[in-house]
């Protein structure tokens, strides 16, 4: 099985070249050949052809009893696997995309009570293990775009797994708010954001009065407790004022899927005050990690979806150019560097796999006329 995925990815596995001068005149079809190659160079170099699933460093020495990719590592190339399949909606990349989530589902743990949840490490059954909200956030997320790219209600129940999780069991039933982990020693934004979009979506996609409910109370609880006024935009917890561009992002979408499946245009118009709030925060050339930075501008590109704002593709393409240009490694070929060209260390799959996504999202996006 594995083989035959990597097969329908080396079909399209065209050669380009990443000039910036070049990269300053591309089409999205330029993105999509270039994270093509990126989604096969991740399973040339870090594929554990013994174990089945991706490693989560190239150091082979690494952690021998235990190499493979955490959860928040593998979201990315799930990601960058997703918007394959939603910029070029062909059988293959279908495909392609029921082969990833048929393996992101082993890191199911049904032993977590009240529900279970989805473990940090793939295979993981144990009932007392330490298990993260934001990691069901993060494969909540991309088992909906799972779902988008196949139409497969499997997906959007693996999503729905997540949610419950977060909003179960994360919640802190005293003060409100969901914690980062099942050991809830402090609250904190990314896995709430998640919930939200996963929750709106699912509720558009099944008009379940319940996902509306539950979305609505973290929106609630976030806006009166979690707000940061100066900057307009959602804080950390309500302990911590820091805000966080990828937070963002995900309320961004959770608002327009709001906006659409409720035609309440109070959702567009928050959208669109966190967006305008988000360019003014943070840096037009955002560097925190390619993964993080990644998943805030696909949520910029949904915006522009929404309201065809040129400067939101615009700050979007600007990065993945900067992106291509400085990010890869001149020795491996592979996306080893910040998309400012400083080196991370470790030989990351999750480093690669960001830039990855990034260049898929903006490939599956229309550019402006």
């Amino acid at each position: 099985m594995v083989a035959s995925w990597l097969a329908l990815f080396l079909v399209f596995a065209l050669p380009v070249r990443t000039t910036s001068a070049q990269a300053g005149q591309v089409q999205p079809q330029y993105f999509l050949a270039l994270a093509k190659q990126g989604i096969v160079a991740a399973h040339s170099n870090w594929w554990n052809a013994r174990l089945g699933w991706y490693d989560d460093r190239l150091d082979k020495s690494w952690r021998p009893t235990a190499p493979l990719a955490y959860l928040w590592s593998a979201f990315p190339l799930f990601e960058a696997v997703d918007a394959v399949a939603l910029a070029q909606p062909s059988a293959s990349n279908r495909a392609a995309v029921r082969v990833f989530a048929s393996s992101a589902e082993r890191y199911w743990n049904p032993t977590l009570k009240p529900v279970g949840g989805y473990a940090y490490y793939i295979g993981t059954h144990s009932r007392n293990v330490h298990t993260y909200f934001d990691d069901n956030g993060w494969w909540g997320l991309a088992f909906i775009d799972a779902f988008r790219a196949t139409g497969d209600r499997r997906y959007l129940d693996d999503a729905a797994r997540a949610f419950t999780f977060i909003v179960r069991t994360g919640w802190d039933s005293h003060g409100g708010g969901i914690w980062w982990d099942t050991s809830h020693g402090h609250k904190t934004a990314e896995p709430l954001a998640a919930a939200a979009f996963i929750g709106a979506v699912i509720y558009s996609a099944t008009r379940n009065p319940a996902y509306l409910k539950q979305v609505k109370k973290l929106l609630d609880w976030a806006d009166a407790h979690s707000w940061n006024s100066a900057a307009h935009l959602y804080a950390r917890s309500d302990t911590d004022n820091t805000v966080m561009d990828y937070v963002q992002g995900m309320m961004i979408g959770a608002d327009l899927e709001l906006c659409k499946a409720t035609s309440t245009v109070q959702y567009c118009q928050n959208a669109e005050q966190l967006g305008q709030a988000s360019v003014q925060a943070f840096p037009s050339e955002p560097d925190w990690s390619t993964t993080a930075d990644g998943l805030y501008l696909r949520f910029l590109l949904d915006l522009y979806r929404y309201d065809g704002n040129r400067q939101l593709y615009d700050l979007v393409y600007s990065n993945a150019v900067r992106a291509v240009s400085m990010a890869r490694d001149a020795t491996t070929g592979l996306y080893l560097r910040s998309w400012s060209g400083v080196p991370v260390p470790d030989g990351l799959l999750r480093t690669h796999a960001g830039t990855v996504s990034l260049l898929a999202w903006l490939a599956a996006t229309p550019p402006p006329h």
